[in-house]
C-alpha cells in the first residue's frame, strides 16, 4: 500500500459565489464541479473543493494553520498576473534549496503559495 499524493483540498467558505470568481476568474483554475453549495476546481494535477459554510457566523473558523503550495511553470508571470488582478502577493523569495515562491490569500484569508524549483 502506497500513498499516491493529494486527492483534493477542501475549503469551507461563507460566500461561494465570491470564491468561485476568485479561483475561476482571478486564478484561472478550471471549474469542474458546479452544484448547489459546492464548486470544484482543477489546478494542474490537483483539485480544490470549495463548500458553502452555512453554519452561524460565530461557529465558523477560516484560514487556519495549513498552507498549500502549488507548483507553477512560470513563477514570475504568475506573480505579475495576480498583482495586476489586485491580489495582494508577497515578494518572490529565493530559498537556499533552489526553490522560489510567493504567497497570497483568497478572499476568506486562506493562504496559498505558488512555487517553482530550479
Amino acid at each position: 500500500m502506497a500513498v499516491e499524493g493529494i486527492f483534493y483540498v477542501e475549503l469551507f467558505v461563507p460566500d461561494l459565489a465570491r470564491s468561485k470568481r476568485f479561483y475561476g476568474d482571478t486564478l484561472g483554475w478550471k471549474l469542474g464541479t458546479d452544484e448547489a453549495g459546492v464548486a470544484g476546481f482543477h489546478f494542474g494535477a490537483g483539485y480544490l473543493v470549495v463548500l458553502a459554510d452555512n453554519r452561524p457566523e460565530h461557529e465558523r473558523r477560516f484560514a487556519g494553520g495549513m498552507l498549500v503550495e502549488v507548483k507553477v511553470d512560470d513563477l514570475d508571470a504568475q506573480h505579475t498576473r495576480l498583482a495586476k488582478a489586485d491580489v495582494k502577493v508577497s515578494a518572490i523569495e529565493a530559498k537556499p534549496w533552489g526553490e522560489r515562491n510567493f504567497s497570497f490569500a483568497d478572499p476568506d484569508g486562506y493562504v496559498w503559495r505558488y512555487g517553482q524549483s530550479g
